[in-house]
Formats: C-alpha cells, sequence, structure tokens
C-alpha cells in the first residue's frame, strides 16, 4: 500500500452492516475514533466544536488512506466549561473507561490500529494516553493519542496572527470556517486577552511553553471570560483553516500508511503482509482479531 492509495468505497462504520465491516477488515485494520466534547465555545460557535473537528478530519484522512471511521465520542472532560448553559461533562473516570472499552471491542473483529482523534485537546490530554496504555497492555492494540493541536502545530505557527489562542479563537474558528463555515458566526465573534502574565512553566498559549501540567475550574473561566472564549477569534480564515486541516490529514494519512504497512513502534510486523499476500483466500467469517489467531508475531508494547 502506497501513501496515495484512495481509502474504502464506505469507511463510515455507522452506515456499514456487519458483512461490509468483515469485508473492509480484509483491507485495512486500522480503526480512526474521533473524541471530542460537548461545551461552550463562545458566542461565535457552537457546542459540537471538538467533535465536529476530529471528524472532518478524520473523514478527510479515510478517504486517502484505508480506514474505518468510528461514530465519535460526543462527551469528554469539561467541568470547566459549566459556567455556560449547553455544555455536558464526564468524570475523568467514567471517560478513559468508556473511550478504552470503546476502542478495545474493536479488536475483538479486525482491528489492531486506533487512533483516537482530539479535538478537545489539552484538557483531555491526559485521560486519554492512559486510555492508550490501557489499550495497549489490555488489548495489544497499536494505540495512538492524537491531540489535533500536535498534527497541525507547524502549520499554526506559520498562519497565525494572534499571539496567544487558548480556547475558541483563532486556531479552532479558522478549522472551522474551513470545515463548517456555516456553523461560525463571525459577526459575534469578540478578542478576550488572557492575562498578560501567567504562574512560571505555565502559558495560556495552546502552542506556549507550558512545562508542567495544569488545569481551570469553572470559576476560572468565568472570572477569564464572559464571552466563553480566550484569544482572537477575529483573525480567524477559512485560508488558516486549510492550512491546518491540509498539514493533520496530511500527518495522520503517513501514520496510518505506515500502520497498514505492518509498522508498529518501528518495527515491521507480519499481519499486514499476511493481509495483502492471502485477503484473496479468505473466506466469509475470517477476522483479525485477538481470538481470531492475531496474537501470532506482533510486537508487544
Amino acid at each position: 500500500m502506497t501513501e496515495s492509495e484512495a481509502g474504502l468505497d464506505e469507511f463510515r462504520l455507522e452506515r456499514m452492516t456487519w458483512r461490509d465491516v468483515e469485508a473492509a477488515t480484509a483491507e485495512t485494520s486500522t480503526l480512526l475514533l474521533p473524541v471530542g466534547a460537548t461545551e461552550q465555545h463562545g458566542h461565535h460557535m457552537p457546542l459540537g466544536v471538538d467533535t465536529l473537528m476530529p471528524e472532518a478530519i478524520g473523514e478527510r484522512v479515510a478517504e486517502e488512506v484505508p480506514a474505518l471511521l468510528a461514530p465519535a465520542v460526543p462527551y469528554g472532560v469539561s467541568e470547566h466549561h459549566t459556567f455556560k448553559p449547553g455544555t455536558f461533562t464526564v468524570e475523568s473516570e467514567t471517560f478513559r473507561r468508556y473511550v478504552r472499552d470503546v476502542a478495545g471491542s474493536a479488536a475483538e473483529w479486525g482491528i489492531d490500529n486506533v487512533l483516537l482523534l482530539n479535538g478537545h485537546y489539552l484538557a483531555q490530554d491526559p485521560e486519554l494516553e492512559v486510555v492508550v496504555r490501557d489499550l495497549r497492555t489490555e488489548f495489544d492494540l497499536a494505540a495512538f493519542h492524537v491531540p489535533l493541536i500536535d498534527v497541525f502545530s507547524d502549520a499554526a505557527a506559520r498562519v497565525r496572527d494572534s499571539s496567544v489562542t487558548f480556547h475558541a479563537s483563532e486556531f479552532e474558528t479558522s478549522l472551522m470556517l474551513e470545515l463548517f463555515p456555516d456553523l461560525v458566526r463571525m459577526d459575534e465573534a469578540e478578542a478576550v486577552d488572557p492575562p498578560a502574565e501567567s504562574l512560571p512553566l505555565t502559558d495560556y498559549d495552546a502552542l506556549g511553553d507550558n512545562r508542567v501540567g495544569w488545569a481551570l475550574t469553572a470559576t476560572d473561566m468565568a472570572a477569564l471570560t464572559d464571552t466563553g472564549n480566550l484569544g482572537d477569534p477575529t483573525s480567524a480564515t477559512a485560508a488558516k483553516g486549510r492550512e491546518l486541516a491540509d498539514e493533520a490529514v496530511e500527518n495522520l494519512v503517513t501514520l496510518v500508511a505506515a500502520l497498514e504497512r505492518g509498522d508498529r513502534n518501528g518495527v515491521a510486523t507480519t499481519d499486514a503482509a499476511d493481509r495483502d499476500g492471502v485477503a484473496d483466500d479468505r473466506g466469509d467469517g475470517a477476522t483479525r482479531g485477538r481470538d481470531a489467531g492475531a496474537d501470532d508475531d506482533r510486537d508487544g508494547t
């Protein structure tokens, strides 16, 4: 398989039958699972931003390289946004267990690789790092946590005009203008400056020099912003969002292509070669789940 290979004819799991999925797992063993949140995003954007973004990026990836796209997890760890109506939040442990169980269940029907596409990046990164470890140790999945900010960071540094972008500001608004322009109300966007200084080793900027983990409460956020956003969404453009999206897709296609070649932690495995060589000979009901013999020579983690 090459990185320019097109994706499956149908890759959205909610639109597929079980027989469709069985056939698809003869062509790919990679699952993209968008993980988001439903929370306030200022005056100018809808509650579903953190779920819509990874779903759309996942679709673009699956159009370019064979992979299955799971229905998104729409609720996340959003306690710090409960100062505005419409926000849902779940406890950290509940969230971790739910995402682990959803992704882990795919190991039973032929999935070897799982990418957690995190649209609620920064806030729920710690939880998803734990999920990745659990998926690897408990399910023998090659699991990866993908905060969107990290796969478009080079483009973000290149296109940015604002000095600080924290929540519902330049980066997220630009992405939404590219992906879902009809859902963005730029005429209602307002710039909200965060404090001029932060504590040592911390930074309000999404690309800032954060050397320690930290978090905000709903009380903290209410004191920082009346509109709900932090940063300057008025500097966002669809052109910037296109660059962010293109870089994210390119990076993820590269990773998925490597996984589909059989690379796991830089070590080639036998599964992909076996799939390429015998896929046409496999009868109905064949799977590559752990119970079907996929525990052969794969490198453990």
